[in-house]
């Protein structure tokens, strides 16, 4: 079993609402975030139209079937071991999106979630449950960088 503990998710940050224009790398403990109106990540990127791209593992502590919730202002797009579980790409205000794949204690498993925000106030939040796990924001020691 790997006893290591994570650090969080690679963030690449875009200068556009496609992905395409990156302006700044890093890594996010959690994916846990508001910006509002006429606020940005990080001085280097837009404070509207930006995107942002998480990746790396994440790390279940119980063999069973997560629910992965995202909360975001933009469109969000999530994937697990895979398998994309949440597909809303659209403007839209700050809502929440699910969906459940079945995972297995200790494993590794590749995570991607993917952000864009339009104008106005900007939300991307990752979180989980499972019928063990109370649903929480999915904390920095079960997430681990590329």
């Amino acid at each position: 079993l790997d006893a290591s503990v994570g650090t969080g998710l690679t963030g690449q940050y875009y200068n556009d609402m496609a992905l395409g224009a990156l302006a700044l790398t890093r890594v996010d403990p959690t994916v846990n975030f508001t910006w509002l109106r006429g606020t940005s990540p990080d001085p280097a990127v837009n404070t509207d139209a930006f995107s942002v791209r998480w990746s790396g593992q994440v790390k279940p502590l119980y063999t069973e079937t997560y629910t992965f919730y995202t909360v975001s202002d933009d469109g969000v797009r999530l994937w697990v071991n895979g398998v994309q579980l949440i597909n809303n790409w659209t403007n839209h205000s700050a809502t929440e999106n699910s969906g459940n794949i079945a995972l297995a204690a200790g494993q590794l498993y590749e995570i991607r979630m993917e952000y864009f925000d339009n104008t106005l106030d900007a939300t991307a939040k990752l979180l989980w449950s499972s019928p063990s796990q109370a649903k929480q924001v999915i904390p920095q020691g079960q997430l681990y960088p590329n």
